[in-house]
Protein backbone atom coordinates (compact mmCIF):
# COMPACT_ATOMS: atom_id res chain seq x y z
CA UNK A 1 0.00 0.00 0.00
CA UNK A 2 1.09 3.58 -0.64
CA UNK A 3 1.19 5.98 2.10
CA UNK A 4 0.09 9.62 1.37
CA UNK A 5 -0.03 12.02 4.22
CA UNK A 6 1.01 15.10 5.39
CA UNK A 7 1.92 15.42 9.33
CA UNK A 8 1.19 18.84 11.29
CA UNK A 9 2.10 20.15 15.15
CA UNK A 10 -1.37 20.63 16.97
CA UNK A 11 -2.01 24.09 17.75
CA UNK A 12 -4.83 23.11 20.26
CA UNK A 13 -6.88 20.11 20.37
CA UNK A 14 -10.39 20.44 19.20
CA UNK A 15 -12.59 20.79 22.28
CA UNK A 16 -14.68 18.05 21.54
CA UNK A 17 -11.86 15.40 20.44
CA UNK A 18 -13.15 12.62 23.00
CA UNK A 19 -16.29 12.29 21.13
CA UNK A 20 -14.68 10.72 18.12
CA UNK A 21 -12.98 7.28 18.15
CA UNK A 22 -9.86 6.22 19.47
CA UNK A 23 -7.02 3.73 19.57
CA UNK A 24 -4.39 3.16 21.94
CA UNK A 25 -1.84 2.48 20.33
CA UNK A 26 1.57 0.61 21.22
CA UNK A 27 4.73 0.61 18.76
CA UNK A 28 8.22 -1.09 19.09
CA UNK A 29 10.98 -0.60 16.07
CA UNK A 30 13.25 -3.15 15.46
CA UNK A 31 15.10 -1.05 12.67
CA UNK A 32 15.51 2.79 11.90
CA UNK A 33 14.67 5.78 9.76
CA UNK A 34 14.24 5.75 6.77
CA UNK A 35 12.62 1.97 6.28
CA UNK A 36 11.70 0.93 9.92
CA UNK A 37 10.61 -2.43 10.81
CA UNK A 38 7.77 -2.20 13.75
CA UNK A 39 5.21 -4.17 15.25
CA UNK A 40 2.01 -2.58 16.69
CA UNK A 41 -0.44 -3.61 19.13
CA UNK A 42 -3.73 -1.62 18.27
CA UNK A 43 -6.14 -1.15 21.78
CA UNK A 44 -4.65 -5.19 22.66
CA UNK A 45 -6.60 -6.67 19.92
CA UNK A 46 -5.04 -5.69 16.81
CA UNK A 47 -1.91 -6.70 16.21
CA UNK A 48 0.34 -6.20 12.84
CA UNK A 49 4.16 -6.16 11.83
CA UNK A 50 4.86 -3.02 9.34
CA UNK A 51 7.90 -2.33 6.94
CA UNK A 52 7.68 1.37 5.70
CA UNK A 53 10.02 2.16 2.77
CA UNK A 54 10.46 5.98 1.04
CA UNK A 55 9.23 5.79 -2.33
CA UNK A 56 11.77 8.90 -3.13
CA UNK A 57 14.75 10.35 -1.55
CA UNK A 58 13.89 13.42 0.20
CA UNK A 59 10.37 12.83 0.83
CA UNK A 60 8.67 11.84 3.73
CA UNK A 61 5.16 12.57 2.99
CA UNK A 62 5.25 9.17 0.96
CA UNK A 63 5.70 5.35 1.61
CA UNK A 64 5.14 2.00 0.53
CA UNK A 65 3.95 -0.04 3.50
CA UNK A 66 3.75 -3.46 4.02
CA UNK A 67 1.77 -4.61 6.73
CA UNK A 68 1.12 -8.50 8.34
CA UNK A 69 -1.18 -9.55 10.80
CA UNK A 70 0.42 -11.26 13.39
CA UNK A 71 -1.25 -13.40 16.74
CA UNK A 72 -1.21 -11.47 19.97
CA UNK A 73 1.37 -14.32 21.59
CA UNK A 74 3.82 -13.20 18.35
CA UNK A 75 3.77 -9.72 19.42
CA UNK A 76 4.54 -10.72 23.03
CA UNK A 77 7.71 -12.73 21.33
CA UNK A 78 8.65 -10.00 19.48
CA UNK A 79 8.24 -7.00 22.02
CA UNK A 80 11.29 -7.47 23.81
CA UNK A 81 13.39 -7.93 21.39
CA UNK A 82 12.32 -4.39 20.03
CA UNK A 83 14.93 -1.76 20.03
CA UNK A 84 12.82 1.55 20.82
CA UNK A 85 9.05 2.20 21.34
CA UNK A 86 6.28 4.30 21.94
CA UNK A 87 2.88 4.88 23.39
CA UNK A 88 -0.08 6.86 21.73
CA UNK A 89 -4.06 7.82 22.08
CA UNK A 90 -5.01 7.97 18.54
CA UNK A 91 -8.26 9.96 17.66
CA UNK A 92 -9.98 9.54 14.60
CA UNK A 93 -11.31 13.18 14.11
CA UNK A 94 -13.49 14.09 10.61
CA UNK A 95 -11.50 17.30 8.52
CA UNK A 96 -14.18 17.61 5.64
CA UNK A 97 -14.47 14.15 3.77
CA UNK A 98 -11.08 13.52 5.41
CA UNK A 99 -9.96 11.98 8.71
CA UNK A 100 -7.28 13.52 10.29
CA UNK A 101 -5.21 11.01 12.58
CA UNK A 102 -4.08 12.97 16.13
CA UNK A 103 -1.81 11.49 18.07
CA UNK A 104 -1.58 12.25 21.41
CA UNK A 105 1.87 10.64 23.03
CA UNK A 106 2.26 9.09 26.86
CA UNK A 107 5.81 7.71 28.49
CA UNK A 108 8.85 10.03 27.66
CA UNK A 109 6.33 12.09 24.58
CA UNK A 110 3.90 12.73 26.77
CA UNK A 111 2.94 17.04 26.14
CA UNK A 112 3.70 15.98 22.65
CA UNK A 113 0.64 15.75 19.93
CA UNK A 114 1.06 15.90 16.17
CA UNK A 115 -1.98 14.98 13.42
CA UNK A 116 -1.46 13.04 10.06
CA UNK A 117 -3.82 13.28 7.09
CA UNK A 118 -3.65 10.29 4.21
CA UNK A 119 -4.77 11.27 1.40
CA UNK A 120 -6.60 8.62 -1.53
CA UNK A 121 -4.92 10.81 -4.45
CA UNK A 122 -2.58 13.96 -5.08
CA UNK A 123 -5.56 16.08 -5.82
CA UNK A 124 -7.14 16.17 -2.81
CA UNK A 125 -3.75 16.61 -1.45
CA UNK A 126 -2.92 19.66 -3.10
CA UNK A 127 -6.41 20.60 -2.29
CA UNK A 128 -6.15 20.47 1.11
CA UNK A 129 -6.59 23.31 3.67
CA UNK A 130 -5.25 22.65 7.16
CA UNK A 131 -7.98 23.27 9.62
CA UNK A 132 -7.12 26.21 12.52
CA UNK A 133 -5.87 23.96 15.01
CA UNK A 134 -3.47 22.49 12.83
CA UNK A 135 0.29 24.04 13.46
CA UNK A 136 3.12 23.59 11.34
CA UNK A 137 3.40 20.73 8.68
CA UNK A 138 6.58 18.26 9.98
CA UNK A 139 6.02 16.19 7.24
CA UNK A 140 9.70 16.37 5.49
CA UNK A 141 11.21 17.02 9.13
CA UNK A 142 13.16 13.27 9.92
CA UNK A 143 12.08 13.84 13.42
CA UNK A 144 8.93 13.77 12.93
CA UNK A 145 9.05 9.81 11.73
CA UNK A 146 7.69 7.60 14.86
CA UNK A 147 10.22 5.63 14.49
CA UNK A 148 12.58 8.94 15.57
CA UNK A 149 10.36 10.28 18.00
CA UNK A 150 10.54 6.85 19.54
CA UNK A 151 13.91 7.27 20.84
CA UNK A 152 13.09 11.31 22.28
CA UNK A 153 11.43 13.23 24.90
CA UNK A 154 9.24 15.39 24.58
CA UNK A 155 11.65 17.83 26.27
CA UNK A 156 13.77 16.96 22.98
CA UNK A 157 11.22 17.32 20.77
CA UNK A 158 10.01 21.05 22.43
CA UNK A 159 13.67 22.00 21.46
CA UNK A 160 13.76 20.97 18.47
CA UNK A 161 10.36 22.72 17.46
CA UNK A 162 11.50 26.09 19.53
CA UNK A 163 15.10 25.93 17.57
CA UNK A 164 13.65 25.29 14.16
CA UNK A 165 11.26 28.56 15.01
CA UNK A 166 8.03 25.95 14.11
CA UNK A 167 6.03 27.53 17.10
Amino acid sequence: MIENELTFLVKELPKNIEKYPKKIIKQGYFSDFPSPLRIRSEDAEIFTLTKKEKIKEGDCSRHNETTIKIKEEEFEILWPLCKKSLEKERFYYPVGDLTAEVDIFSGDLQGFNMVEVEFPDEKTRESFTPPDWFGTDITQKKWAANSVLSEMTYQEVLLLIKKEGLY
